[in-house]
């Protein structure tokens, strides 16, 4: 089994390490794009280079060996993975998998929480519900979407500012943000490398709406003073509970960074910087091709010899 079966591992790590320029550099709406895609991509990669590891060591159980029709013992013999090496994959597809599934049923059960509190509230879908609650205007993605906000928070606001805040909301639910979140959530957690693209794609999807928050005031300074006063008073709100954990909020991360980026130019396009990730995500998707290929060159003959009569067997029948 040559390098290639590492290849997607290295992509993990080049892309956790360019995702944040990514987020900062592209429009937002290409970065979210391109680096979900991108993570997807990586973290399927990773997941079948480890399993392949870790079967070339799980394979050599018997019980294996019968299920996959090959021979445990030529399996072994032909092996070019050290032990150890195979022994770190199967505690890393556990890991992964476990991960994954942690990920999904806290997402499920924060969505039916979240489901439950919108009908105590009523309301259709992508409805306002201005609510004595103290909390700051949040998306949440369920029932069709709705809009949360309380009064409090609102009557803060300048008109202008209270209308660009609600159209950030908006934003998160007509261009479904929080699905690209949750594949990035997933992604991360089966790809421990990938850490730092969840960061960026949570970033990105904030500026995301921003940005379409700003071409509807048209107004960028007013969607920039909005979100310094949302976050301002979120700092003082109590901790989210668990349905807030799939609502999106202008209050999000990084709002200093946010309103810098709102108060200079509209992001352009930067294809060297596409290009590189497409080249990446190409590179990573030819070595798991690669890997496929030799772990069928691996598995091959051990099929073939489990298939074959033994020397032995051979004598007996004469």
């Amino acid at each position: 089994m040559h390098v290639a079966v590492y290849c997607p591992f290295l992509a993990s790590a080049v892309l956790g390490v360019v995702a944040p320029l990514l987020a900062r550099r592209l429009p937002p709406a290409t970065a979210t794009r391109l680096l979900v895609a991108s993570a997807l991509v990586a973290a399927a990669s990773s997941l079948l280079a480890v399993g392949v590891l870790a079967l070339t060591l799980v394979g050599r159980l018997p019980t294996v060996a019968a299920v996959g029709h090959w021979s445990a013992g030529a399996l072994g013999s032909a092996s070019p993975v050290p032990p150890v090496v195979g022994g770190v994959a199967v505690t890393g597809v556990v890991a992964a998998i476990g991960r994954g599934a942690v990920v999904a049923v806290h997402r499920a059960r924060a969505l039916l929480a979240a489901r439950a509190f919108c009908r105590d509230l009523g309301g259709s879908g992508g409805q306002l519900i201005v609510t004595d609650e103290d909390i700051q205007p949040v998306a949440v993605p369920t029932g069709g979407g709705r809009i949360l906000a309380s009064r409090v928070h609102l009557a803060a606001l300048p008109a202008a500012e209270r209308r660009a805040l609600l159209l950030h909301e908006r934003a998160h639910l007509v261009d479904h943000h929080h699905v690209y979140r949750l594949v990035a959530d997933l992604a991360g957690a089966v790809d421990p490398l990938q850490h730092r693209v969840r960061q960026a794609v949570r970033y990105s999807t904030e500026r995301w709406a921003d940005e379409v928050a700003a071409a509807a005031v048209g107004n960028r300074a007013v969607v920039a003073g909005a979100l310094a006063r949302s976050g301002l008073r979120s700092a003082g709100l109590p901790p989210r509970t668990g349905w807030e954990t799939v609502a999106l909020a202008a209050g999000g991360p990084d709002v200093v960074r946010r309103v810098r980026a709102l108060l200079a130019p509209a992001p352009s396009q930067r294809p060297v910087l596409v290009l590189t990730a497409v080249a990446v995500v190409a590179c990573t998707l030819t070595a798991s091709l690669h890997a496929q290929e030799d772990s069928e060159r691996y598995f091959g003959p051990a099929t073939s010899t489990a298939g074959a009569p033994q020397a032995g067997d051979a004598a007996g029948g004469r």
